[in-house]
């Protein structure tokens, strides 16, 4: 499950969409994508596996030499796969058989046979987060199309609006959806 979803952008938020319209824009896969990207936090827990593993397009399986049943992964469970080739990314899990993961059918793999040790974590998103990403995305959607780039205010007649300091934050969303969010920042040192 992605980091929220489209009924939660809709109780969560003003937007003007319906659920199946969010779903469809694609706006929560971006606004997660960011959230992980500037707090540098994929949101991974402590409940890994790390091993070569081989992934299976046609199966829609992720088979490792270790087991994931006794390391406690579960169905419904998401996950988050580092350092391979192809698969890096967030999936969601239908269903876990001793080695073998399989991925819930939204999702899918590309066959990959990898020598290399491969990190697969179970994700666990805070809830304090869902509120921030629902208003992240109604600004993508409803808010952002709406403003010119460089424009710090508008006038019509007897009406006039100012946007100054308003899309000052990362990505260009507004520095207050931005800061509940700084608690789950991670500072990595190369």
């Amino acid at each position: 499950m992605p980091i929220l979803t489209a009924t939660q952008v809709t109780q969560y938020s003003n937007i003007t969409a319906s659920a199946s319209t969010i779903v469809s824009s694609g706006l929560i896969a971006v606004v997660q994508d960011r959230i992980t990207m500037h707090l540098n936090n994929y949101f991974v827990t402590d409940l890994y596996l790390r091993g070569t593993v081989t992934f299976n397009a046609t199966a829609a399986t992720i088979v490792s030499c270790n087991s994931f049943e006794v390391q406690n992964f579960a169905a419904g469970d998401d996950i988050y796969i580092y350092q391979s080739y192809r698969n890096d990314g967030y999936y969601t899990l239908d269903s876990v058989s001793g080695s073998t993961l399989t991925i819930a059918s939204t999702a899918s793999v590309v066959d990959e046979l990898s020598g290399r040790s491969i990190l697969i974590s179970v994700v666990r998103w805070p809830t304090d987060i869902v509120y921030a990403a629902a208003q992240m995305v109604a600004y993508d959607y409803d808010v952002r199309p709406t403003r010119s780039a460089g424009v710090k205010s508008v006038s019509l007649g007897p009406w006039s609006e100012s946007y100054g300091g308003i899309a000052n934050g990362a990505y260009g969303y507004p520095e207050d959806l931005w800061a509940p969010l700084y608690d789950h920042r991670i500072v990595r040192l190369m």
